[in-house]
């Protein structure tokens, strides 16, 4: 939840949602989702169902810091199984 400064680096952490996960409805917005296991909601960007991170299987992406925010998220997304299947780093190639 730290304020990312304008010329800071961003990362992206890139999620599936688990079966009977649906935020369609939000598509192209960004949205607070629940976090259960740490009591408290954070913004995520869902995907469009035209767009390219769409098409390789992503439904949602967290816009994080590097470092122990990252780290942080990827624990917790790991935990929460009843919201997402997976998580994988967004890279450039």
């Amino acid at each position: 939840m730290k304020k990312i400064k304008e010329n800071d680096p961003v990362y992206g952490l890139s999620v599936k949602f688990a079966d009977g996960v649906d935020y369609s409805g939000s598509e192209g917005r960004m949205i607070h989702i629940p976090l259960s296991t740490r009591n408290t909601s954070v913004p995520m960007v869902v995907t469009t169902k035209e767009s390219e991170a769409k098409k390789q299987g992503t439904d949602g992406i967290f816009a994080l810091c590097r470092g122990e925010c990252w780290k942080k998220m990827k624990e917790t997304i790991a935990k929460e199984i009843t919201t997402f299947e997976y998580s994988k780093d967004i890279t450039q190639n």
